[in-house]
């Protein structure tokens, strides 16, 4: 059993912060020795999240988006906080109502973890997300 480990970061709230926490995610991936699949995973988990949070959310000026890691065994956890009003919800999956270019991330996330939530705290929120690394997952296996 390896021994858990941890990492937060904390971003500025705006647009150029998504490929920085983007790149920082894929880093981590590699260096802690995740599977392939589970790079991608949160690669693409790690992006919807910050997207979200650093241009649906309704956040003071200056405020910041903290992301956590968190790797049990062989869970993964990734968590993003925010201080922004509001909670986040799964857009429609119809081109009707969709956005041109955004109403996906949450879907997104729902596909690719093995399990997501949200969870409201006094200023803000975090929305987390969990993929199992080891090779015995199904999502993985059918990516």
């Amino acid at each position: 059993m390896a021994e858990p480990r941890s990492l937060q970061v904390r971003y500025r709230r705006y647009r150029p912060s998504v490929p920085v926490a983007r790149a920082k995610a894929r880093a981590l991936a590699k260096e802690w020795h995740l599977p392939s699949p589970a790079v991608d995973f949160l690669e693409w988990v790690v992006t919807e999240l910050v997207t979200n949070a650093v241009i649906h959310g309704r956040a003071t000026r200056g405020s910041h988006v903290l992301v956590a890691y968190h790797l049990d065994d062989d869970l993964l956890r990734v968590e993003v906080r925010d201080a922004a009003s509001g909670m986040p919800r799964i857009g429609s999956s119809t081109s009707e109502d969709a956005e041109p270019e955004g109403g996906r991330g949450l879907q997104i996330v729902a596909a690719l973890a093995d399990s997501w939530g949200i969870t409201p705290r006094v200023i803000g929120k975090s929305v987390w997300a969990e993929i199992a690394v080891s090779s015995k997952n199904s999502k993985q296996g059918t990516a």
